[in-house]
């Protein structure tokens, strides 16, 4: 959106309005289920290492008036699990966050609004319930209609393991998801190209882009969960299958709106994963970043069994409000502001 837009045609004010009175329905859902309101930094010295996020970086002066790298947060996480381990029960945050990604798209924007809750002593059955009842009470009418699909929020919300979600709609069983060769041999059997690079978290995504998102979250609200232990650093690995862990999306007509995990709170296995993590982003030639230990500190100290998500608001705005771009629920979007000259 842009001032011209709006000026030329100020129905599109509508939006506006509802995702301000959205904002404020959420923090009252929050106040009402006993969760603190906190505020954290958008600029850090460090981050979490999170290989397949790329980031944006600059400089900021310290004490000495020396130079120090400084980062654009692409999430809360790491100051909200602190809090945690301090000892702040239920908190929420909503917040702008930053992941240097390719402008364009329906869907993306490169600063976005971020809605990130924890609950302690809980796990992710327990933050599947508040997803639920949290879009009943921002919407709390039988059903609603996007884009023309009737969408139920009567009915429980599907659930769907990722396994599961495989063979139903890209006919592939665990055996071949979790095998490298016979993944690849799949894909391109099923008309994929392939290059020599290809690995099998690039495969996984090219299926799980193509064949699996599109069928989420029609007819009612779907989670898919416990995803393979690549695609989840900061999650607790599932008792009964190592090469999952406890992880959900929650899905509405397609879109992604939610990310949610079983944290992880053992410090020697997050500082193993961070390590991995950091040689990937290495590897792949994203930004050098700091890794934040910290926050291993942190989980030294004791980290409570907790569960936690993060909600894209723009996403959501944009399916209560039945709009098909982001940029039309966000006031000045990336694509506005530098699709023109200033």
């Amino acid at each position: 959106m842009n001032w011209k837009k709006l000026k030329e045609n100020p129905l599109y004010w509508r939006v506006f309005e509802q995702r301000a009175r959205l904002l404020k329905s959420v923090r009252e859902f929050f106040f009402q289920n006993g969760f603190l309101e906190i505020e954290t930094p958008n600029l850090s010295p460090c981050l979490i290492p999170e290989s397949y996020l790329e980031v944006f970086s600059t400089q900021a002066k310290n004490k000495l008036g020396d130079s120090v790298p400084a980062f654009f947060t692409p999430s809360p996480e790491l100051w909200h699990k602190k809090l945690l381990a301090a000892g702040s029960g239920n908190i929420f945050e909503l917040t702008k966050s930053y992941r240097n990604t390719d402008m364009g798209g329906s869907l993306h924007n490169q600063e976005f609004t971020l809605l990130e809750w924890y609950r302690v002593n809980a796990n992710c059955q327990d933050t599947m319930k508040d997803c639920e009842e949290l879009i009943r009470f921002l919407h709390p009418l039988p059903s609603l209609l996007y884009q023309g699909q009737s969408i139920s929020l009567v009915d429980d919300f599907e659930c769907l393991s990722v396994i599961n979600a495989f063979k139903k709609y890209a006919q592939l069983d665990e055996e071949v998801l979790f095998n490298e060769e016979l993944l690849k041999n799949a894909a391109v059997s099923k008309n994929y190209s392939l290059s020599s690079d290809d690995n099998w978290e690039d495969v996984y995504n090219y299926i799980y882009v193509k064949e699996i998102e599109p069928h989420l979250g029609f007819g009612r609200p779907t989670f898919i969960y416990d995803f393979p232990s690549q695609f989840a650093p900061l999650a607790k690995t599932s008792l009964t299958d190592p090469r999952i862990r406890e992880r959900f999306e929650l899905y509405i007509a397609g879109v992604e709106l939610a990310d949610a995990y079983n944290e992880l709170t053992d410090p020697v296995e997050q500082k193993h994963r961070f390590d991995l993590e950091n040689l990937a982003r290495q590897k792949f030639g994203k930004t050098d970043i700091v890794v934040d230990y910290d926050f291993i500190s942190a989980l030294e100290s004791g980290l409570p069994d907790c569960s936690g998500v993060a909600l894209g608001v723009d996403r959501l705005v944009m399916i209560l409000t039945n709009q098909t771009n982001i940029s039309n629920v966000i006031l000045f979007s990336g694509a506005d502001i530098f699709g023109q000259l200033c």
